[in-house]
């Protein structure tokens, strides 16, 4: 207790009177503020980044918008002004023990590289290492739908315990998946692009992947705000502005959004044939929307086989990867307080 108290883990608040001992009462408390770590997210085209300390609280938070021609000098910019400006402002008592990153696209955690992501075409094979350095705050970098699957896993033991799945229908269309409390992954970067499979909808328009005829063309937001806003005006990108936006009753009955919901219907009975999980988590604006949302479960639970009829849920997570802006530090932080809580010779 002693070494926790010296290394700043832990303070000792003396109180009134004595204990049994006759020696003075004390009290130990740990102090979450003494490690923090820089959390990254992408949410519609902008960095949100929050300094957060080992009880998960902001310390601080800032956001940076990147225009759609973004290249690796801008994106790394904004990174870096982020990074650099949350480590500069942390308590004069808090050590600053990295930068974690919740990325969109193919992120090569190794490097850590960004390697491409649609919304920024012009992003290609970005080296996150050498920024670090430079910055004097280590960088690790993943997708944030892992990050926000994985928090599912840390607060429901139930499904740690299943094949589960998260669709996230926002600005992009993609997936998640665990299987018993594992995260699935590739070696190459890229896991779940379900939104860039083909769907009978999709016709030959070209999506930012430079395909034609993905899912995402037909109900990406990027690709469905812009007709959505000539029938409804101004909308806005942020995701959890626009679910508060599309909350009304009407809007599950646009003949846009109806071919929307046709697509995305596609993309989750795709996702069930290929790993049959257990639970499938939908996160977005527009599936916050119960009309919608009704219509989804109805048309997934119509589509399984007969076998997993009643066996695989569809669950809505409301504002699930704004958790990102918070929990893409977690990993780093716990292992700085693993190496911190080791004994002094062990």
């Amino acid at each position: 207790m002693q070494e926790l108290i010296d290394d700043g883990l832990a303070a000792e608040r003396r109180g009134r009177g004595t204990g049994r001992s006759g020696r003075p009462r004390a009290q130990i408390e740990p102090v979450s503020e003494r490690l923090a770590a820089v959390s990254l997210c992408v949410e519609s085209r902008g960095l949100h980044a929050a300094l957060v300390d080992l009880a998960g609280r902001e310390l601080a938070a800032d956001a940076r918008a990147l225009a759609a021609d973004a290249d690796n000098r801008a994106v790394e910019g904004a990174i870096a002004d982020l990074v650099g400006g949350l480590a500069g402002r942390a308590p004069s008592a808090t050590r600053v023990v990295g930068a974690g990153l919740g990325l969109v696209g193919t992120v090569d955690p190794a490097g850590p590289t960004w390697v491409s992501a649609a919304r920024w075409p012009r992003l290609r094979s970005l080296d996150l290492g050498p920024l670090g350095a430079r910055l004097g705050v280590p960088i690790s970098a993943g997708r944030a739908l892992d990050t926000a699957l994985a928090l599912v896993l840390e607060r429901d033991a139930t499904a740690a315990r299943r094949t589960v799945a998260l669709l996230h229908w926002g600005f992009g269309i993609g997936a998640a998946v665990a299987h018993r409390g594992t995260l699935l992954g590739s070696t190459l970067g890229r896991f779940g692009e379900i939104g860039h499979v083909r769907t009978h909808g999709g016709g030959e328009r070209r999506c930012t992947c430079g395909a034609r005829g993905c899912l995402e063309t037909e109900a990406a937001l990027w690709a469905l705000l812009p007709r959505l806003r000539r029938r409804l005006g101004s909308l806005p990108e942020d995701e959890q502005e626009l679910a508060a936006a599309l909350a009304a009753t009407g809007v599950a009955a646009l003949p846009e959004v109806r071919a929307a919901v046709r697509a995305v219907l596609e993309g989750l009975v795709t996702l069930h044939r290929l790993f049959y999980p257990d639970e499938v988590y939908l996160v977005g604006p527009l599936a916050e929307n119960p009309s919608v949302f009704r219509r989804l479960a109805d048309g997934f639970a119509a589509g399984l086989p007969d076998y997993a009829a009643g066996r695989t849920s569809l669950t809505i997570l409301p504002g699930a990867l704004a958790a990102c802006r918070t929990r893409s530090a977690g990993p780093l932080l716990r292992e700085a307080l693993r190496r911190s809580l080791r004994r002094r010779g062990a």
